[in-house]
């Protein structure tokens, strides 16, 4: 944990990935993170693999450097509870729909009403000024929605997902870079403020930062598609003993590329006349490398070469190859640790090395209500409160007696 964010509140009221992703790296800074959870906890907790109900690895690798507190948001008393909670907030941030966290009375006019500095970040599947707003929207349907499966499958000839839930990050991404600009203001005038961060619109925006191409200009010069990354032979280029990803990209890269390889034809002929022609060609020349240049020779060859003319390549790896990468390895990207409940688990670090920052230890992926009662008591309840909310059933707590008896081996 760097203690960036030291001091800094956040109260999440997320589910799945995309909330709790942004959440994270602010935790990874080093904001109090306080995950607010129904008594039956994320969703997420229970997709994936995982050693018991409730921790996936999938779930544990989006909630490290939080507070787990779970209440029944429709209980009044639990929700006057959270409101106590609110009130010193510096950011809220939820991936419900609009009209859902407004049932719950937790929409940002609720909220301000009870802290009037918060930045409370709405992060939704599409803007509220379109006829979309009520949508559902998750990685899937986004992926489909923005265009994004529709050009990734240009290699194939059919739309085709991504693989990972890459809409879903890429948003979180955007929404952690939103809370830090209206912690910013924040700091700097006492002002909180509305920031919405839809899902749709942000994946359009990635899809056609380049893509736009043609229709940038008013009235369009060309189409959509930038022809270099929509060519569909800009793949893993088959060599005679595997696959290799070249970096031949720009003008000077293709002569020097086409020369060493006696390809005198190509670079004499009218794709390579000059750099604009080998930009308007680009997917011939991307062609002519996969089909008839790079299967002559192999990997290790390959590289060399490359190393040799200064052209970016790289060896495609498996992921099983990248626990054992020495890179990896030599960065410590991989690191193990003791969870209270789970034992011994292997994680990927924040991706981030600092200095003159102080640092600490990380909190691990906390269990549904592990902080209940530390976070109830924080915000000023006492015990005779906190019982009588234990005993309506509207908030859950985690003792160490539901936890799992310790296995030998692992632990």
């Amino acid at each position: 944990m760097m203690k960036f964010l030291d001091g800094v509140k956040v109260v999440e009221i997320g589910h799945i990935l995309m909330a709790p992703y942004a959440t994270q790296f602010l935790g990874d800074f080093g904001a109090d993170v306080v995950k607010v959870e129904s008594l039956e906890g994320d969703y997420y907790r229970n997709l994936g693999l995982g050693r018991k109900r409730g921790m996936t690895a999938q779930w544990m690798s989006v909630n490290r450097n939080k507070r787990s507190i779970s209440l029944d948001l429709k209980d009044p008393e639990a929700r006057e509870t959270l409101n106590a909670l609110l009130k010193d907030a510096d950011i809220v941030v939820h991936n419900m729909r609009v009209k859902a966290i407004e049932r719950l009375g937790l929409g940002y006019q609720a909220v301000k009403a009870i802290n009037p500095k918060v930045v409370y970040c709405a992060a939704i599947g599409f803007g509220q000024d379109g006829p979309y707003a009520d949508f559902p929207a998750f990685d899937d349907i986004i992926q489909a929605y923005s265009g994004l499966a529709a050009v990734n499958g240009v290699g194939s000839g059919k739309p085709t997902f991504l693989p990972i839930a890459i809409a879903d990050k890429v948003v979180a991404l955007m929404l952690g870079q939103a809370m830090l600009a209206g912690l910013h203001r924040q700091r700097a005038t006492g002002k909180g403020c509305y920031i919405e961060t839809p899902m749709f619109e942000a994946a359009v925006t990635v899809v056609l930062n380049q893509h736009l191409n043609g229709h940038t200009f008013v009235p369009p010069e060309a189409g959509l598609g930038y022809k270099r990354v929509m060519s569909p032979y800009r793949q893993p280029a088959p060599t005679q003993d595997g696959y290799i990803v070249h970096g031949v990209y720009k003008y000077e890269h293709w002569q020097r590329f086409l020369a060493e390889t006696g390809r005198q034809d190509v670079l004499d002929g009218p794709l390579m006349a000059d750099q604009h022609a080998m930009a308007n060609n680009i997917a011939g020349l991307y062609e002519i490398a996969s089909n008839e240049i790079l299967p002559t020779r192999t990997t290790a060859e390959w590289r060399e070469f490359f190393d040799r003319l200064d052209i970016p390549c790289a060896p495609v790896l498996q992921m099983e190859d990248l626990e054992q990468d020495p890179h990896l390895r030599a960065v410590k990207l991989f690191e193990e640790y003791d969870h209270p409940s789970q034992g011994r688990l292997r994680r990927t670090r924040a991706p981030f090395s600092v200095r003159d920052v102080d640092v600490g230890s990380d909190r691990h992926p906390p269990e549904i209500g592990e902080h209940t009662l530390e976070v109830l008591r924080e915000v000023g309840l006492s015990d005779e409160q906190i019982a009588t909310l234990q005993a309506r059933g509207v908030v859950r707590t985690f003792s160490d007696e539901e936890k799992p008896a310790a296995r030998k081996a692992g632990w």
